[in-house]
């Protein structure tokens, strides 16, 4: 049986779990979470797997209750709904931080943070790329419990094969934030901002020619039906973060703070650890139906970094010394995995 079957299996009982914490007199204190993703999805499965460990190991003094497929708020929506207190915790795109923390665009400096191991090094509870962004979310009232590795970003096309800078001169293009935006117009495309439910639509309707997102988006809202080519551009990084309200987290007993944080870190790994081989199945069914995967040369590879390299340094003014801080720590790793 695949990873991803294993996901799915479990996800028959999904609903049955989340609605168990209803009701439960019991209960000290309830966590509602909420998150755009279905419960399906292995994102939404690592969220059923954090709830399963808080309350075993609480013994039911701390309840979960999951509500998906944003049905209480969109992305968007997330941090300023945990931060203000509106929900107790929410998982959001790392990108939805940008206009109050333009440094979270570190990730999506092109080609800064470009393979795996380069992610997961930057990703680390304790390294000093994320460290900084953990405090900096904090110090808005939601602070980062985990963060859900989404894996990088790929670009979906329609009609036309993209290779290289130029092949995107002239095509609407679909992103999910300003950074992703600056490196669609900076090559001569028109990008839209289209939230992450309504790519399907925009594809299907021809409202963009092409768009950017992660391999296992393409599998999950089956973009594959309505875009025929992809390009493995792997130019940025997508995160999602689970957050939980300061205050609520400051109100919480110690022994309960524990119990979350290791649960935290638990599911955080196991999600890491199955990237590689969710991001996999991503591409076989891609191509099971009928989606042509194109992989770029080192030669393509350095005409876009050669086409994009002034957008690091747009991202340090926006992102000011911090962003100075991050890209300092990002170059570093670098240097540090190059044999």
């Amino acid at each position: 049986m695949t990873r991803t079957a294993r996901w799915l299996t479990l996800a028959a009982t999904a609903f049955l779990a989340v609605g168990l914490s209803h009701g439960s007199a019991a209960a000290e204190t309830k966590l509602r979470i909420t998150t755009q993703l279905p419960l399906t999805t292995p994102l939404g499965q690592n969220l059923v797997r954090f709830k399963e460990l808080v309350e075993a190991e609480s013994d039911g003094e701390l309840v979960v209750e999951i509500y998906p497929a944003a049905q209480l708020f969109t992305d968007k929506e997330v941090p300023g709904a945990v931060a203000s207190g509106q929900i107790e915790m929410g998982s959001s795109s790392l990108a939805r931080f940008a206009g109050t923390i333009p440094a979270v665009d570190i990730f999506n400096v092109p080609f800064l943070l470009d393979t795996p191991e380069l992610i997961r090094a930057a990703t680390e509870p304790d390294s000093p790329v994320r460290g900084p962004l953990d405090a900096a979310m904090t110090s808005k009232g939601a602070r980062p419990l985990w963060w859900q590795p989404y894996g990088l970003s790929v670009l979906m096309t329609r009609d036309t094969v993209v290779r290289r800078p130029e092949d995107l001169k002239g095509l609407k293009v679909r992103t999910f934030g300003k950074a992703l935006e600056q490196f669609v117009n900076h090559v001569g495309g028109a990008a839209t901002n289209i939230g992450g439910s309504r790519q399907y639509l925009a594809y299907e309707r021809g409202t963009v020619d092409g768009g950017m997102t992660g391999m296992q988006s393409v599998s999950e809202r089956k973009l594959y039906q309505v875009m025929n080519h992809l390009t493995v551009t792997n130019h940025s990084n997508i995160e999602f973060i689970v957050l939980i309200n300061e205050r609520v987290w400051q109100r919480l007993e110690p022994a309960l703070q524990a119990i979350i944080s290791q649960a935290a870190r638990t599911v955080e790994i196991e999600m890491r650890d199955a990237l590689a081989e969710l991001e996999a199945e991503a591409y076989a069914v891609a191509e099971a139906n009928g989606m042509s995967i194109h992989r770029l040369s080192a030669a393509d590879v350095a005409a876009w970094q050669d086409a994009t390299r002034g957008l690091k340094e747009l991202y340090q003014t926006a992102a000011g010394s911090l962003g100075e801080q991050l890209v300092a720590a990002a170059e570093a790793l670098r240097a540090a995995s190059t044999p």
